[in-house]
C-alpha cells in the first residue's frame, strides 16, 4: 500500500487510524521477526514515507496515525533496533506543530527511550503548545513522569534553549524540507516563543 493511501484511509476513519491490516503493516516487529539484513526493522521504511506524505499535509485529524507511528518509533529505540534515523524526529516534530498537550507524556517516553533519544532527542519538541502552557499543564499531572518533564524543561528554560520557539519551529522545517503553510507564511510570531 502507497503512503499516500494509508494517510487518507486514517483520514476518513472515525478513529484516525486505518485498517488493522495496514496498521500491522507499520508496526515495529518485536524479537524473533524477521528482520533486515543489517537487523533493522523492515517496517520503518514504510513508517518513513508515512511521515513524509503527513509532513506537508498535517492537520490535527492526523494525530492518532502520527501517535501510533511515534510509539513504534520508541519501541524500537527500547529495542535497540535500528530505524530510519529521522522517523522519530519527524515524528517529534510533527507533533510539535500540533501543539497538544496530552501529547507531552509521549514526547517525554521518546525523550527517554535510549541513550541516544535522551542527547538528540529535542526538548523542543515537548513545548509545542508553548512552554509557559506546557509548565502548567505538567503541574496539574500528580505522576513521576510530569515531576520529570516539568523540572528538566524548566532547567532548559534556564538555559535559554526555549527562548525562540519560532526561529526553531522554521529551522526545523528547512532541516526536514516542511513547506510552510499559507497561514504560517502569513505569521511573524508562534502563540508563545518564551
Amino acid at each position: 500500500m502507497q503512503a499516500a493511501n494509508i494517510v487518507q484511509e486514517a483520514r476518513n476513519s472515525l478513529s484516525g487510524l486505518p485498517s488493522s491490516q495496514v496498521l500491522h503493516a507499520l508496526t515495529y516487529l518485536k524479537e524473533g521477526a524477521p528482520k533486515n539484513e543489517d537487523g533493522s526493522d523492515p517496517h520503518a521504511t514504510l513508517r518513513a514515507q508515512v511521515l513524509k506524505e503527513l509532513q506537508n499535509t498535517l492537520s490535527l485529524k492526523d494525530r492518532p496515525l502520527l501517535r501510533f507511528l511515534m510509539e513504534q518509533e520508541i519501541t524500537c529505540r527500547k529495542n535497540d533496533i535500528e530505524t530510519e534515523s529521522d522517523n522519530i524526529h519527524l515524528s517529534g516534530f510533527l507533533l510539535f506543530l500540533l501543539g497538544q498537550l496530552e501529547d507531552v507524556e509521549l514526547l517525554w517516553k521518546a525523550k527517554r527511550a535510549s541513550f541516544d533519544t535522551w542527547c538528540g532527542f529535542d526538548i523542543q519538541f515537548l513545548v509545542g503548545a508553548g512552554v509557559s502552557t506546557t509548565l502548567i499543564y505538567l503541574h496539574s499531572i500528580e505522576q513521576e513522569w510530569a515531576k520529570k518533564a516539568r523540572t528538566y524543561i524548566e532547567e532548559c528554560q534556564q538555559t535559554g534553549d526555549l527562548d525562540d520557539l519560532e526561529r526553531y519551529r522554521r529551522a526545523m522545517q528547512r532541516y526536514f524540507e516542511i513547506e510552510p503553510s499559507a497561514e504560517e507564511a502569513n505569521t511573524t510570531e508562534h502563540p508563545e516563543t518564551q
